[in-house]
C-alpha cells in the first residue's frame, strides 16, 4: 500500500504559508505514481478543523469553503485517494491504545498508527512522537 498522510502534512499540502509547507511540497514532489498517497477521513477531518480554526489559523483561517476548495484540487491529483478503514483496524487499534499507561489519553496518533499499521501503509508525518508505536513505519518529509 501507499504512504497514508497525517494530519500535520496535509495542512502543509493544502496551506501554503505552513511553516513545514515546502517540506512537504518537497516530499510530495518524489512521488508521481497514481494512488500513491492514502488519505482517511480522520485526517481529511483534522486539516479541516485545524485550517478553519481562528485559535489555530489567526488571520491566515480559511473558510469551510476554501478548505473544500483545496481539498477538491488535492484529491483531483492523481496520486491522491481516499482510503476507507482497512481490516484489522479495531484489532491494532485496540493493541495501540491498551498499551497506553493509566492516564495517557489514547489521541488520534493512536488511531492514524494502527490504521497505517492494518492497512500495511507507512504513515507520514512531522510528529517525531509517532515512533512510539511499534511497528509503525514513520516517514518523515526532508
Amino acid at each position: 500500500m501507499g504512504a497514508l498522510v497525517d494530519v500535520n502534512v496535509l495542512v502543509a499540502l493544502m496551506h501554503a504559508r505552513h511553516v513545514h509547507s515546502a517540506r512537504a511540497v518537497r516530499w510530495l514532489a518524489g512521488h508521481d505514481e497514481p494512488a500513491a498517497i492514502a488519505v482517511c477521513r480522520v485526517s481529511q477531518m483534522g486539516a479541516l478543523r485545524i485550517l478553519t480554526h481562528p485559535s489555530a489559523m489567526k488571520e491566515e483561517v480559511k473558510s469551510a469553503s476554501e478548505f473544500w476548495d483545496g481539498w477538491q484540487r488535492l484529491i483531483e491529483d492523481d496520486r491522491f485517494v481516499l482510503v476507507g478503514e482497512p481490516a484489522g483496524l479495531e484489532s491494532a487499534w485496540r493493541a495501540l491504545t491498551a498499551a497506553l499507561p493509566k492516564g495517557k489519553p489514547a489521541e488520534t496518533d493512536c488511531y492514524l498508527a494502527a490504521f497505517a499499521i492494518a492497512g500495511k501503509h507507512s504513515l507520514v508525518s512531522f510528529d517525531q512522537g509517532l515512533r512510539r508505536f511499534a511497528g509503525l513505519e514513520l516517514v518523515t518529509p526532508l
